[in-house]
């Protein structure tokens, strides 16, 4: 079995990008797999360098399509099965290249991606230029809750995974520190993602501002090409009380991400929107407790008051980080239930064995496609628990 894995870059990182480049080197442990992509520059660019990772062009919009869509052509005979990554790129590049059988991966709703960019009339824009692209096509997504927002196309979910292994022999937190020119003594919170207002790091700061034993720490690129840095100003604007108290990192390799989430008491995501998001996984996988906002992909994975606590707001989110940064042996007992539960329930090894099983349904000619009651059963999103 030969696979292509077609996307958009490496290089350039993000918690999405990260995740497939993760199937794509667990799926080469059992098959034969290349990842054809695109050129950009980025910390993460050592990451393209491995075997089988080959660039079309530089990555630009619109050309990076006609880049990909050739690249595809010249070696469509080549392969059993390709797997398209990304809806801007690779998505019409294969459409256009026609080749078959593909499967379509999404880890967020590209839809409504595009909306917050650029505002609700390119959201209805996108609504109606991706769908011809993914009719007919088979759809995977990483959680329940993508896969109730693309009910339509029938998805078939595999939950995304982490590699716990990354995590066994994590160095102390003392160490950690030392390493990273943090002073011992006071609680710190740590967030990883990239500095954007889908992240909604407000309430973080709020956090900050309304926990005064707290300092935290972000740990992501602050300036990305469709927002400059006008958000991470904005915050540094808004929050100036605060500012000797939160450290903006910029962007770190993904090989360094294990020491700062060991630096770290607690880890903060509060989202507005997620697909699977890997850097939360990573966080639970380190066994940090974890306080994340109150949204359907977090209650796919956060057993409130056990693996974590889900905030329906700012001043909910300080509450709960108030109680851990108090209570250390609560820190600890959240932090290995989260680490059990990411270890027993998504493993990397179970998401590639996922997708092993999908290729080997297309090339057998076999529908990838749930029925409609298989779609009922697998879109039920799992409720909050607070108990």
């Amino acid at each position: 079995m030969r696979v292509l894995f077609i996307g958009a870059h490496v290089s350039k990182g993000g918690g999405l990008a990260l995740q497939t480049f993760q199937v794509f080197t667990g799926l080469r442990r059992h098959i034969d797999v290349d990842l054809l992509c695109l050129d950009a520059l980025g910390v993460h660019r050592t990451m393209a360098e491995i075997p089988g990772v080959r660039f079309a062009g530089p990555l630009v919009f619109p050309k990076g399509i006609a880049y990909l869509e050739r690249a595809v052509r010249e070696v469509r005979d080549e392969y059993d099965v390709f797997q398209v990554l990304d809806p801007y790129f690779s998505l019409p590049a294969a459409f256009w290249a026609r080749v078959f059988p593909r499967a379509v991966f999404f880890g967020t709703d590209p839809r409504a991606e595009v909306g917050w960019r650029y505002g609700p009339h390119m959201n209805a824009f996108a609504r109606i230029a991706m769908a011809p692209l993914i009719s007919g096509t088979p759809l995977v997504v990483n959680s329940q809750a993508l896969a109730a927002r693309f009910r339509r196309y029938h998805p078939r979910v595999i939950l995304g995974g982490v590699d716990t292994r990354r995590f066994d022999q994590l160095i102390s937190k003392a160490a950690a520190r030392r390493s990273l020119g943090i002073p011992e003594g006071r609680t710190l919170l740590v967030t990883v993602g990239k500095v954007i207002p889908v992240k909604r790091l407000e309430w973080l700061m709020e956090v900050v501002r309304r926990v005064p034993g707290v300092d935290a720490m972000v740990v992501g690129g602050y300036t990305e090409e469709h927002y400059s840095d006008q958000y991470y100003r904005r915050l540094l604007a808004t929050y100036p009380d605060i500012r000797d108290r939160v450290t903006f990192t910029g962007e770190v390799t993904w090989d360094e991400v294990p020491m700062y989430l060991s630096a770290g008491d607690i880890f903060v995501f509060p989202s507005k929107f997620e697909g699977m998001p890997n850097a939360l996984l990573e966080a639970m996988a380190a066994a940090l407790p974890v306080v994340v906002s109150d949204i359907p992909p977090h209650r796919e994975l956060i057993q409130h008051g056990r693996t974590g606590f889900l905030a329906r707001d700012p001043i909910e989110m300080a509450h709960q980080v108030t109680i851990l940064a108090n209570h250390e042996d609560q820190r600890r007992s959240m932090g290995d239930a989260a680490r059990v539960y990411v270890r027993e329930n998504l493993d990397s090894e179970a998401c590639t064995q996922a997708f092993l099983d999908l290729y080997r349904r297309l090339i057998a000619g076999e529908s990838s496609r749930l029925t409609p009651a298989e779609a009922e059963e697998s879109t039920e999103l799992s409720t909050t628990q607070r108990e």
